[in-house]
């Protein structure tokens, strides 16, 4: 079951994610959550009814695009356009990682091969932005996240969830 933030209680624990949310201007995005809350019959019925990147809901047709998507959540559209499918650099990936692990490239790992100090993070970023369910193993498009909250290498955060939204409407 994948997990829907409501609030920032998780996000507010540690200063340190405040303060990168905070830099990376998607703070106000996890506030914006908690005041909207989740609605999954909607949710459920938008991407279902998502054709060439256009919905209609109650005789009202959205266009979806990663413009869109940076005017409804206020996050810049700054950095790689980058989706899951694409490499990541070892020289980015493996500083994430305990030292044992650095030398074993995969693109699933278990959630313990990730370094201590990421993990509070790394759960919020889980939980935020790649609306994951199981919190046991990690994949590559994780880790470029934290790269991008870590301030190593930038990602287009909305061009990320628009593609994201694209291959949901496609395989739902």
């Amino acid at each position: 079951m994948r997990f829907e933030p409501t609030n920032t209680r998780e996000l507010m624990t540690s200063p340190m994610i405040v303060t990168c949310f905070k830099h990376m201007g998607c703070f106000d995005f996890c506030e914006m959550i908690q005041r909207v809350q989740s609605h999954p019959v909607l949710t459920r019925v938008f991407i279902s009814n998502i054709k060439d990147n256009k919905v209609t809901l109650a005789g009202v047709t959205f266009t979806i695009s990663s413009v869109i998507i940076v005017a409804a959540t206020g996050i810049s559209n700054v950095g790689e356009n980058w989706f899951k499918a694409q490499n990541l650099d070892d020289q980015y990936y493996q500083p994430y990682l305990k030292p044992r692990y650095r030398n074993e490239r995969k693109k699933l790992f278990p959630f313990s091969h990730l370094l201590d100090k990421y993990a509070p993070m790394m759960k919020i970023i889980m939980k935020y932005f790649t609306f994951e369910g199981i919190f046991s193993r990690l994949y590559t498009y994780h880790i470029r996240f934290l790269m991008h909250f870590t301030r190593v290498k930038m990602l287009n955060i909305p061009y990320y969830l628009f593609k994201g939204i694209e291959k949901m409407a496609y395989t739902v």
